[in-house]
């Protein structure tokens, strides 16, 4: 596994990015550990990538772990349990968690898809910076048998990522 990390210096505000062969999540923890104790000023984690035989991971799916909505849950485990069973490859973005991320999400979904009031509900899904859409999108695309062309997508990948705060 390769894994991506970028980093942003808090005393200097310049940004890196670090490539390193890992064998899992917890190695990867490790790593930035060690990072952050090595160096002389402070260091943010601004996001990983993780790459799987040379393919990096492009397709995002932005939910949430602690919501009293039991149909955002459902749309959510409707999306994650296609993508996983169509061995669809994606990220999964906690944004109880990431806070950056969730903020990203919400400045990046165009103007005609946010709701008159209040936030757009979860999940949002993207393939990079590109909005691919919500969930009636996403179970749009479903039933007519677009989901490649809904996610961007021209073949298909095959693993999953979660990408953890850490």
């Amino acid at each position: 596994m390769l894994c991506y990390l970028s980093w942003l210096s808090l005393n200097t505000g310049d940004a890196c990015l670090l490539p390193s062969k890992t064998q899992s999540v917890v190695e990867l923890h490790f790593l930035c550990v060690a990072i952050i104790t090595a160096c002389c000023h402070p260091l943010v984690c601004l996001s990983t990538r993780v790459v799987v035989f040379g393919i990096k991971m492009v397709i995002r799916v932005y939910i949430t772990s602690s919501t009293g909505s039991r149909a955002v849950k459902k749309h959510q485990q409707a999306v994650v349990g296609f993508l996983e069973a169509n061995r669809i490859s994606f990220q999964e973005v906690d944004v109880t968690m990431l806070e950056e991320q969730r903020l990203w999400m919400y400045r990046n979904i165009p103007r005609d898809k946010q709701p008159e009031k209040g936030n757009p509900l979860l999940p949002q899904i993207f393939n990079e910076d590109r909005y691919c859409g919500d969930y009636e999108d996403f179970f749009q695309s479903k039933e007519d048998n677009t989901v490649f062309a809904f996610l961007g997508l021209s073949s298909q990948p095959s693993v999953k990522v979660r990408e953890v705060g850490f």
